[in-house]
């Protein structure tokens, strides 16, 4: 739960802070500046708690992990309530900073499907949760190191925001979409598709994760605190 609170705190709320707080229009600087945020605010997250609970802070993550064996199923409910609970927290507090209005003109940094259509969207989310998986397994494969898999998975995530920003507005984590989407209303609003932040992530996770287990036969258990 506090892995994701920082990770939502740091990500959508740099788009409150550039876009509303600052007034600045969605330009290749705020893309970039936002990209920046997002990927320390995950590097972060996963430092600070990845020693506790292995820096779970995405649902897709979690599941993707239970569907290739390397996660405990009994474990796999109470991270995704932890996960939703820190993004609402998250939203909450960045309310409190920056004021219901100002935070709310951008929904709170909720994303929604930008230029082409939402099937775009998905298939974005789809490839890039996809992608991400063979990242984490790969790096934690070759690394015990939890600052060293903190930073190579938070350069992905401010590459992902780069590529998907103006597509889907770049989540591959549906609790970080599910925070601002709550604050701001939209979550059950069909014309926001918030349905393609579950969809896309989960299935992309789920498929990223198994097809990495089946190419290296790896079966070793990441993430997991056995504590």
């Amino acid at each position: 739960m506090l892995g994701t609170f920082i990770f939502v705190l740091f990500g959508p709320g740099s788009v409150v802070a550039f876009m509303a707080a600052f007034q600045q229009p969605l330009s290749p600087e705020t893309l970039f500046f936002s990209g920046a945020t997002f990927g320390l605010g995950i590097a972060m997250a996963i430092i600070a708690v990845g020693p506790i609970s292995g820096g779970h802070v995405n649902p897709a993550v979690t599941l993707g992990l239970f569907f290739a064996g390397k996660f405990n199923g009994r474990d796999v409910v109470p991270y995704i309530i932890a996960q939703l609970i820190g993004a609402v927290l998250a939203s909450s507090a960045i309310a409190l900073m920056f004021g219901y209005s100002v935070a709310n003109s951008v929904q709170f940094g909720a994303t929604i499907p930008g230029v082409g259509d939402e099937w775009k969207a998905l298939f974005g989310e789809f490839l890039m949760t996809f992608i991400f998986l063979w990242v984490i397994s790969s790096i934690v494969k070759k690394s015990d190191n939890i600052a060293v898999i903190g930073i190579v998975i938070g350069i992905y995530v401010a590459i992902m925001i780069f590529i998907l920003g103006t597509i889907s507005g770049g989540s591959i984590n549906p609790a970080r979409s599910f925070g601002p989407a709550v604050l701001s209303g939209i979550l059950l609003n069909g014309s926001y598709y918030q349905w393609i932040y579950w969809v896309g992530p989960v299935l992309g996770g789920i498929a990223g994760a198994i097809s990495y287990n089946l190419l290296y036969g790896e079966k070793k258990k990441i993430f997991f605190n056995s504590q």
